[in-house]
């Protein structure tokens, strides 16, 4: 059942309602959801909330607009509650830092790696996997398991099983903590920043570029990490 939302960030209380009932079966994959109009009348909120609710449930997978006809609970919606869900056992404030600290660390020399052993058909699926992620952004149907699929590529790239292991024992938190904070820190110029990097760092790749990718990759997870050290402190002042 609808409450009225009562949260200061309205959307955020709109999208956790909604997800609650995609969860418990009230709304199934698939299924047509009712209008902006029907949902802002029994949300209590303006149309905008309810867009903006929309728009960040769509961008992690949740909702699919489908133009002409309406919008949908996503065919994968379950699925990516689940992913989102699994960030209850990751409890303490630091987990996502600490990850991404990881990440800086060890990325950029197995990037240096990835680009020495690189074959034109890893590079052509490099490509395929940015193009890919861009479509996506623009069809409202992103994912961070798809935004991430370009640096799992990359450590399989580096041919370093060592490396590989550890990146891909932490894929899955980072993925899920990383979709927590979504709706609040990420929008899709972020995201379409975060993809173009990825171009420039395939430019490398193609050149042979070694030192100049493994400098990217570096910027480019501190980028992220930089990000969310802000969010952090934002939260905790107020």
């Amino acid at each position: 059942m609808i409450t009225p939302a009562k949260k200061q960030n309205l959307y955020e209380e709109v999208s956790r309602q909604i997800i609650e009932m995609i969860s418990s079966g009230q709304w199934k994959p698939g299924e047509r959801i009712m209008g902006e109009l029907e949902l802002s009348r029994q949300f209590q909120v303006s149309r905008n909330s309810i867009r903006e609710s929309i728009k960040a449930l769509e961008l992690v997978g949740i909702l699919e607009s489908r133009t002409g006809i309406g919008t949908f609970v996503s065919d994968q919606a379950l699925l990516n509650i689940n992913s989102m869900l699994l960030s209850n056992l990751i409890d303490e404030e630091s987990t996502l830092v600490e990850l991404m600290e990881t990440r800086l660390i060890v990325e950029p020399g197995l990037t240096y790696l990835a680009v020495k052993y690189a074959t034109d058909e890893d590079l052509e699926e490099l490509e395929n996997i940015i193009l890919k992620g861009k479509k996506a952004l623009v069809e409202k149907n992103y994912t961070f398991d798809l935004g991430f699929e370009f640096h799992k590529k990359v450590f399989s790239m580096s041919r370093n099983r060592i490396l590989i292991n550890l990146l891909d024992s932490i894929t899955g938190s980072l993925i899920v903590t990383r979709g927590t904070v979504f709706f609040q820190h990420l929008n899709e110029y972020i995201l379409n920043s975060e993809l173009d990097e990825h171009m420039e760092m395939l430019e490398c790749f193609r050149r042979k570029d070694a030192v100049l990718a493994k400098n990217l990759m570096q910027r480019h997870i501190e980028n992220s990490l930089n990000l969310i050290k802000e969010t952090d402190k934002i939260e905790s002042d107020m």
